[in-house]
């Protein structure tokens, strides 16, 4: 299934890099909906600011099921984002080098 955009935007968070003050990359999350074919939802999200910025989903049982799965999605893409660079993306919640997401 291809999404064309995130519809309602439920949640946001902006992260930047260490020493660029200016430069921003968002995370943006999307209303869970129903597959149009299915009893079953979807999330849709998007990391904008590096990487392809393409709009992707989690799917799930449910709303709730689909909401859990698509922070440990992000979780992980923003790992892979951030593990090979030399200056690190960071979130002003950050205390300890956690991005905010589950692993």
């Amino acid at each position: 299934m291809k999404i064309k955009d995130l519809g309602d935007v439920i949640a946001v968070r902006r992260f930047k890099f260490e020493s660029k003050l200016t430069s921003e990359i968002i995370v943006a999350i999307g209303k869970p909906m129903p597959f149009p074919d299915s009893d079953d939802y979807y999330v849709p999200y998007q990391i904008k600011g590096i990487g392809d910025e393409h709009i992707r989903f989690a799917g799930g049982i449910d709303a709730v099921q689909c909401l859990q799965l698509v922070m440990k999605i992000i979780g992980s893409e923003l790992w892979v984002i951030n593990e090979p660079l030399t200056e690190k993306i960071i979130w002003d919640g950050d205390e300890n080098g956690s991005l905010g997401f589950p692993d």
